[in-house]
């Protein structure tokens, strides 16, 4: 099995043929990201990783890669969803399709489920996530300075963001990239946020979801497959 690196963290990986990268190239920059500087110049840095994370969805979800148009048995590409990693906060780990989160003052929880989103949020077994920014939705004041981000028995160290309020890029998107990682089936990432006031945020996790076909067609799905 070929091995590649994300950020230098070590994957196995499946070969992905000439046909499939010519494939993720083309919807990646003529639809997902077409109309979207930010996300164009995201994808065009961070290419070699998202290839890299497609090699690993094809080892952990064994099946081919058929981008927007898969099959139930195939591996679909999307941008990452709502429902891909918020949770609501009852006791039963329910999938939610919106990004708005409402934070307490220092620190809180972001990506997790239970009371206060403190459990780390299961993976669902039909989906591996890249990754690669945050950004904050025209209209919401941003609020959250940090992440400090856990996956399985490993915690990061602390990812600053505030610099992304101001928007001083090329697009002018509130926007902030973080360290590109990859989040397998199953995987059990818990997120933790700090902010020095409290108040509503929308704040959209920015990456690549590779995904069975059948999970990437749902509209809005709440039951997570563990």
């Amino acid at each position: 099995m070929p091995q590649v690196f994300v950020d230098n963290d070590e994957y196995i990986a499946e070969d992905v043929s000439a046909i499939e990268k010519g494939l993720l190239h083309k919807q990646l920059f003529k639809y997902i990201a077409a109309n979207n500087a930010f996300l164009a110049d995201l994808f065009e840095d961070n290419f070699d990783n998202i290839l890299a994370a497609l090699g690993v969805a094809k080892h952990e979800l064994k099946a081919p890669f058929a981008g927007m148009g898969a099959g139930d048995s195939e591996i679909a590409l999307q941008m990452i969803r709502p429902h891909h990693v918020v949770r609501s906060t009852s006791a039963t780990e329910t999938a939610v399709n919106d990004w708005t989160v409402t934070f307490t003052a220092d620190g809180d929880y972001w990506i997790g489920f239970d009371t206060n989103n403190t459990t780390a949020i299961n993976v669902d077994r039909r989906v591996l996530l890249l990754t690669l920014a945050v950004w904050w939705t025209q209209g919401w004041g941003p609020i959250t300075e940090e992440l400090l981000i856990q996956l399985g028995n490993t915690t990061y160290p602390v990812q600053i963001i505030r610099h992304g309020w101001v928007g001083d890029n090329k697009t002018g998107v509130r926007a902030a990239r973080i360290r590109p990682q990859i989040w397998k089936p199953l995987a059990r990432p818990l997120v933790q946020t700090y902010q020095t006031i409290a108040g509503d945020q929308q704040m959209v996790l920015v990456g690549v979801a590779f995904a069975k076909g059948d999970l990437a067609r749902q509209q809005a799905p709440t039951a997570i497959q563990v």
